[in-house]
């Protein structure tokens, strides 16, 4: 029986491929069970590895492995994920659920146009889902609690939250008992691309696992972030080492 979490230098992960996280996640949403959803790649991992804080509140999330990295990863330590669960196509997936459950769904963050084209757009789409709020993520910390109260009055079964790493799942874990929401998830960028702001990679870098070119490619911004990539794969190899001696 394959084990359901892997470690990957002090971050656990979920070990179950798309289809079963999708299945499982639903299945946790019926029964009312609270989950805070983690969408990890290299950079966050490192970041994990600097700062406790950060590194506990993975422990308590469902933590899955979004990013390619994470997959060679654990090929090269012999841990037990072989598919990447991307972030974007989890969120559509769980809006698809949401479509045939009748669902109420809550989108918080980003900038308000991307927030209300977003919200517009998955309505669309999944009209049996219920867009029951939508907020942007620029409000002021006075504001927090306004936004908490309201989120935990509408109750929602999915709550979206588009703010960036890894603020968006600290301020998830900071609220989570006050939000009232089933599922929490931090989306990133995810709600760009669903407002069609952003456009993935094409098919066949994503089957290369060259979506992080990509995207680096169209976005040179993101080489600083990017820089995490070559020490994350430096940091799993000499710990392989370590670990053999």
């Amino acid at each position: 029986m394959t084990k359901q979490v892997a470690n990957i230098l002090g971050v656990s992960f979920s070990t179950r491929g798309f289809d079963e996280t999708v299945a499982h996640l639903v299945d946790r949403i019926r029964e009312g069970k609270q989950t805070h959803v983690v969408t990890a790649n290299p950079e966050i991992v490192m970041l994990a590895k600097e700062n406790r804080p950060f590194l506990k509140l993975l422990d308590q999330a469902y933590v899955v492995p979004d990013g390619i990295g994470i997959v060679y990863a654990a090929k090269w330590t012999g841990e037990p994920i072989r598919e990447r669960v991307a972030g974007v196509e989890l969120l559509e997936a769980l809006m698809a659920a949401a479509d045939r459950e009748k669902w109420k769904v809550y989108l918080l963050g980003a900038s308000p146009e991307v927030n209300r084209l977003a919200a517009e757009k998955l309505s669309e789409r999944f009209p049996g889902a219920r867009v029951v709020g939508y907020r942007d993520g620029y409000f002021q910390r006075d504001e927090e609690q306004r936004v908490v109260q309201d989120i935990a009055e509408k109750q929602p079964h999915l709550l979206f939250v588009a703010m960036g790493a890894p603020r968006q799942d600290e301020w998830i874990a900071a609220y989570r008992d006050q939000l009232q929401a089933t599922l929490a998830m931090g989306v990133g960028g995810s709600l760009d691309v669903i407002a069609g702001k952003v456009k993935r990679a094409p098919k066949l870098w994503q089957r290369l696992h060259l979506e992080w070119l990509y995207r680096l490619l169209a976005q040179p911004s993101r080489w600083r972030r990017q820089l995490a990539i070559p020490l994350f794969v430096w940091t799993v190899l000499k710990e392989k080492r370590g670990s053999r001696s």
